[in-house]
């Protein structure tokens, strides 16, 4: 397997932006079905990553994941990691940042399922995006979970998987890992061997028994946690080991016979082809959308293939986008439906190893879910890869990257380049600086990642070959 290239200058109505810049932009076949794509436009100025994947390739898959596998794991910041480590855990091709999540809670906020488990409910109805093996959709989702002990009523149930706050009745899958809470409560473990949490669902079991207050409850397999606070305990307390408990769970907004795995966001961005912004409606600020921020999204396009989008902010080289301006971004990449996903800080590409795009923290902020995607990858090359690059570069000007291997110049064709710190570098390779310092400068190449430490400084000196040059 081996990446190619393709340079491409647009000059085209990009009415998202204002005026009609030129658009320089480079696509990199990653894999069968998945492709990298960076644009620059430095009028804006604007800096955009993408992977379109194919849902339909063999071999080639994407899931949405929690940064530990359950909300709350065991090595995590509370409940969270970078799209980086959420890469390397599960040795996946590729990850980006999901849904929007609390700081000091593992939880995301929207709903989430995983290849057909229901990993979290909504707290309150805002935009998904759904894929299954075959197709991919926009839905405005609601849960509704109830449970009725033997001999009771059916009682409503607040929450599953997600914080239970005062007067409020929770339902813990194997999902949470460990549920966390603080104050009083009561809690009851159900024993449901061999249930499957899809997202419309009933799940029947026994109650194993009632728990005394306790900070943390590990929900184990075949296991399932109802926990009460407040004037909701009496509906727990009068529960008894052995009483058969039933669990039902309704979720609208999608087939779930063409639908497996759900991230959410919100707003949506592009409705059958035009502009929908509604982030009024799903009960966003005006200081959320109609400022410019860096942004992550997902869109699926007329012929079914799915984009994931990173677009830099806060930056001198790029200062983000409006929601209007995301949309836009999207539609022009060919999509017809399109969802925005948590941005800010938070916006992160990671591909083949390096983090392509320039999160706007400075460094890559753990997140509590996102897209990972799983294919084949390019084997290692025997021989001895090496950059060239000067360990100087001169701040008026960029300078140029090059790869060689065992000695032979390597094509900017099997590259993907990136950069962090006191300059950015393109897909073409330019080393572009911004400030006096330091710059890491990553390649992949080969199955191979490289490493390597420039300084950006105000002249470089000449070399020795240049003054004899200089005489002559």
């Amino acid at each position: 397997m081996r990446l190619g290239s393709s340079l491409l200058l647009l000059a085209a109505a990009y009415g998202a932006l204002g005026q009609a810049p030129k658009l320089q932009a480079w696509e990199k076949p990653i894999a069968p079905g998945l492709t990298y794509r960076m644009e620059v436009d430095t009028s804006t100025p604007l800096i955009v990553h993408g992977l379109r994947f194919s849902l339909k390739t063999p071999g080639l898959r994407a899931i949405p994941e929690l940064a530990g596998h359950t909300i709350n794991e065991d090595g995590t910041v509370k409940g969270r990691l970078t799209p980086a480590q959420m890469a390397i855990q599960a040795s996946a091709v590729a990850a980006i940042n999901g849904d929007f999540f609390s700081f000091t809670q593992g939880a995301p906020i929207g709903l989430m399922v995983r290849e057909g488990e229901l990993i979290t409910t909504p707290l309150r109805s805002r935009a998904t995006f759904g894929w299954g093996p075959q197709n991919s959709a926009i839905g405005l989702c609601t849960t509704s979970v109830s449970f009725t002990p033997e001999g009771g009523n059916l009682t409503p149930v607040d929450e599953l998987n997600q914080p239970c706050g005062q007067n409020q009745l929770a339902i813990y899958t194997p999902a949470e890992g460990k549920a966390s809470i603080t104050g009083a409560h009561i809690s009851a473990l159900v024993n449901v061997a061999g249930a499957t949490w899809a997202p419309s669902t009933v799940v029947e079991g026994t109650l194993d028994s009632i728990l005394p207050d306790a900070t943390e409850t590990k929900v184990p397999d075949g296991k399932a946690l109802l926990m009460a606070t407040g004037d909701k305990m009496t509906l727990l307390s009068s529960l008894h080991p052995g009483q058969h408990i039933s669990i039902h769970i309704q979720t609208l907004g999608f087939d779930w016979e063409k639908i497996e795995n759900v991230i959410g966001g919100g707003p949506v961005l592009l409705r059958d082809g035009k502009v929908s912004v509604d982030a009024e409606e799903e009960g966003f600020p005006a200081s959320f959308y109609a400022k410019r921020h860096p942004r992550t999204a997902v869109g699926k396009t007329a012929a079914g293939d799915v984009w994931l989008v990173a677009i830099d902010g806060r930056q001198e080289i790029s200062a983000g986008s409006t929601l209007d301006e995301t949309a836009k971004v999207m539609l022009r990449l060919g999509c017809v439906d399109a969802v925005n996903l948590d941005g800010g800080g938070s916006t992160c590409l990671h591909l083949l190893g390096i983090t392509v795009n320039r999160p706007s923290d400075g460094t890559e902020r753990p997140v509590s879910n996102g897209i990972l995607i799983f294919g084949p990858r390019m084997s290692n090359y025997a021989g001895d890869p090496k950059f060239v690059i000067p360990a100087k570069i001169p701040l008026a000007k960029p300078t140029t990257a090059q790869m060689t291997l065992n000695g032979l110049p390597v094509s900017n064709a099997d590259i993907i380049w990136a950069a962090q710190g006191s300059a950015w570098i393109d897909q073409g390779g330019s080393i572009h600086p911004l400030e006096l310092g330091k710059t890491t400068v990553k390649a992949y190449a080969y199955g191979r990642v490289l490493t390597t430490e420039v300084t950006v400084v105000d002249k470089v000196a000449p070399t020795r070959r240049r003054r004899r040059a200089a005489k002559l």
